[in-house]
């Protein structure tokens, strides 16, 4: 793990840690029994909830007949129960270069948002995954659990800095096949990806996870407010275009940026993915207390 390291503007302590908490009373409260590590699958297996009873074959296991219901029928009849399921969380942060930028950063926000929503898990859930991504998928920290372990966690996000570029893509393929659980998947990004988020998010989807996007848009793009010469650099790849602003040109840009958030939301509606549109103006413990009360995470 990298040398730990302080970044500017963000900061976990005592304050912070009690937001965390007051959350994770609230999902406790919304919840009820949701956010837990076992919930219920529909497979058969031998946990303490009875599901229904099956006729004995030869070879079953004696010790789950009903002998009380043989005893008033006499037959013999195997008892199923109900199976119980793990559920675990992964928190995938976008890293890639353009998420350092906005008149809030926007990186120190998703790390908050990110935070938030991991202590959450390892409060109520049987495990979670902090990795962040960027032209592939980073070194993250893989299943931690108990709020015990949330220094290792403020550690971990305060060591991150982002770079390189966005592969969304391969960053989520490289996620699915070290991933074989199903769970509770969460993306925090801005979305910025030339291949498009589309072929991607179809990735998390194939082992049947429950997908949550979190797109994270600053102010200053969403509604930049510039005229004139400029010199416009790509965070990410150093590509640059000198252009002039002109009334008619940042309109079209503003259209254009309308159009993307809502192709992603769009997207994630019709493929049943929960979305919010994370604008950093809003304290980030307001979006994860919003979120928790829609229900948003779990369904």
């Amino acid at each position: 793990m990298p040398a730990t390291t302080e970044r500017k503007g963000l900061e976990f302590d005592g304050e912070f840690l009690r937001k965390l908490e007051y959350l994770n009373v609230v999902a406790r409260k919304i919840f009820a029994g949701s956010l837990r590590a076992d919930r219920q699958s529909p497979r058969r297996g031998t946990s303490a909830e009875f599901a229904d009873h099956r006729s004995y074959s030869a070879g079953d296991d004696f010790r789950h007949v009903d002998w009380h219901l043989f005893g008033r029928l006499e037959e013999l009849f195997i008892k199923r129960f109900r199976e119980e399921e793990n559920l675990h969380l992964t928190v995938l942060l976008d890293s890639s270069l353009s998420m350092e930028s906005g008149q809030i950063n926007k990186f120190n926000y998703g790390m908050q948002v990110t935070a938030a929503l991991a202590y959450i898990g390892m409060a109520n859930l049987d495990s979670v995954n902090v990795l962040p991504f960027g032209d592939r998928l980073r070194d993250g920290i893989w299943k931690i659990k108990g709020r015990g372990k949330v220094f290792t966690l403020f550690n971990y996000l305060k060591s991150l800095e982002p770079a390189t570029t966005t592969d969304l893509q391969k960053s989520f393929r490289e996620f699915i096949q070290r991933e074989r659980r199903r769970g509770v998947v969460i993306v925090v990004s801005d979305f910025y990806d030339f291949e498009g988020i589309q072929p991607a998010l179809k990735f998390l989807k194939y082992p049947k996870n429950d997908i949550f996007v979190i797109h994270v848009v600053d102010e200053t793009e969403e509604k930049p407010d510039v005229r004139g010469d400029l010199r416009l650099v790509d965070s990410e790849t150093g590509g640059f275009r000198e252009i002039n602003v002109t009334d008619a040109l940042l309109a079209r840009y503003k259209k254009a940026f309308a159009e993307l958030s809502e192709r992603v939301e769009t997207y994630c509606i019709k493929n049943e993915m929960g979305y919010v549109r994370a604008r950093t103006t809003i304290p980030f413990d307001e979006l994860v207390l919003g979120i928790l009360r829609r229900g948003g995470l779990i369904r």
